[in-house]
């Protein structure tokens, strides 16, 4: 009995991406700005440790921080660029509306990131492509 064409497009899209994890991904985009879930994945043999939450969190972060450190008067010509791009990304549907994601896109706060035995990185975030996440599992590592 052959699939049909919407069921061939699920099992394309879930052979590159893990299922449980955007359905996390989904909780935290779709649910309170400020929801988080701990998690850890694995990036190509790195580890990033920390808190899942919602792209809309990282860009409300990127604006502040990036506005904050500029000074609207003396630096119209660099100000007002960022600000309208940081604006457009603010207005940008992650979600259509069927909830199906737009973007693919997974963000941690607070990561640690583990990239050989030695101490992690710290960073405020970490965002990436759910596709490219190789793993995943509930909770964060400590570091030693």
């Amino acid at each position: 009995m052959p699939l049909d064409v919407n069921n061939e497009k699920i099992l394309e899209r879930y052979n590159k991406i893990i299922l449980s994890l955007e359905s996390l991904v989904r909780i935290v985009t779709i649910g309170k700005s400020e929801s988080s879930i701990s998690i850890t994945i694995s990036v190509h043999g790195t580890m990033i440790s920390g808190d899942l939450v919602s792209v809309e969190n990282f860009h409300k972060y990127m604006k502040t921080t990036l506005l904050d450190n500029l000074d609207q008067n003396n630096d119209a010509e660099v100000y007002e660029p960022i600000r309208d791009a940081l604006q457009i990304l603010e207005n940008i549907k992650i979600v259509d509306e069927d909830n199906n994601f737009i973007f693919n896109y997974i963000c941690i706060k607070n990561p640690r990131i583990f990239l050989s035995s030695s101490n992690p990185n710290f960073a405020p975030y970490w965002i990436g492509k759910l596709d490219s996440i190789d793993g995943f599992f509930l909770g964060t590592m400590e570091s030693e």
